[in-house]
């Protein structure tokens, strides 16, 4: 397989807080963006599926577990004795990962083990690693992406692409982030994938998911033309706005940049994006 097939969810969620930890408001609109989501998944048969942070709901664990026999998946993240873990499902194993870094608005902040850039890739970055079809990927919570990222794009030269999920008011000081990692990094991937979400029911999650990535010219042109691409840099290949929505994609990222070439492979491939409907279909 030469293509990655991912379908990312920009999910619209309500979140509170108590004391020590944050949590998401079990709402019917999220359950009918589930259902949603689940209609993609049949229709698209993608390899690797990304839900937001905080988006985690436990009442999905048969769901996503037996679906990740072929597939890995990024449920979300859920907090658990105050502490915000990043859930993945994978080869029909459920993976809780810490998040080793956090902004100070964070309430588990106040279990936050801090780390360092080196500490981290020395003794973190292997659990926050999956090989999917000889693809290394690499799962990041938020500001493990914003402290991190730039790093591990550098100093692995085989990875194929940081998949990120945020719960993120600002999310321009990320894209900033990714233009940096990007133009040192032409053939890696940053998949991020941010909540539209209320905290305490004021408006805080901006969406504004994008992906970052080698792109061939010709795409390019396309997908600007189709709205898809709003952002300059040579490297953007999608950004969301402001509303629920989802993006797909068939994704290399080792080809030929030149049309002339017997290499030359069109990339990305079969790229969308759409609304995530709120309502259940019967």
């Amino acid at each position: 397989m030469k293509e990655l097939k991912v379908l990312g969810l920009q999910l619209k969620v309500d979140l509170d807080c108590n004391s020590n930890e944050e949590y998401m408001l079990d709402t019917n609109e999220f359950k009918e963006e589930i259902e949603f989501a689940k209609e993609l998944i049949n229709t698209k048969n993608p390899n690797v599926i990304i839900l937001p942070e905080m988006c985690y709901n436990e009442e999905y664990y048969e769901y996503f577990l037996n679906l990740s026999s072929d597939k890995l998946i990024v449920a979300g993240s859920i907090y658990y004795n105050g502490i915000n873990q990043t859930v993945v499902f994978f080869k029909n194993k459920e993976y809780r990962i810490p998040k080793y870094n956090a902004s100070g608005a964070e309430p588990m902040t106040r279990k936050n083990i801090k780390t360092s850039t080196n500490d981290f890739l020395k003794n973190q970055l292997d659990s926050h690693t999956f090989i999917f079809d000889n693809k290394k990927i690499v799962v990041l919570n938020c500001m493990e992406y914003y402290q991190n990222a730039y790093h591990i794009a550098r100093s692995i030269p085989d990875i194929f692409g940081i998949l990120c999920i945020c719960s993120n008011n600002n999310p321009k000081v990320f894209l900033e982030e990714s233009r940096a990692i990007h133009n040192h990094c032409e053939n890696v991937y940053t998949f991020m994938i941010n909540c539209v979400s209320t905290y305490q029911g004021k408006p805080y999650g901006k969406g504004e998911s994008y992906v970052y990535g080698p792109i061939q010219q010709h795409e390019k042109e396309w997908l600007k033309k189709e709205g898809i691409i709003s952002e300059d840099h040579p490297s953007s290949v999608l950004k969301l706005g402001n509303e629920s929505e989802y993006f797909y994609g068939e994704f290399i990222n080792h080809f030929s940049r030149f049309g002339r070439s017997d290499n030359y492979i069109n990339n990305p491939k079969m790229v969308e994006v759409g609304k995530i409907r709120k309502k259940v279909r019967k």
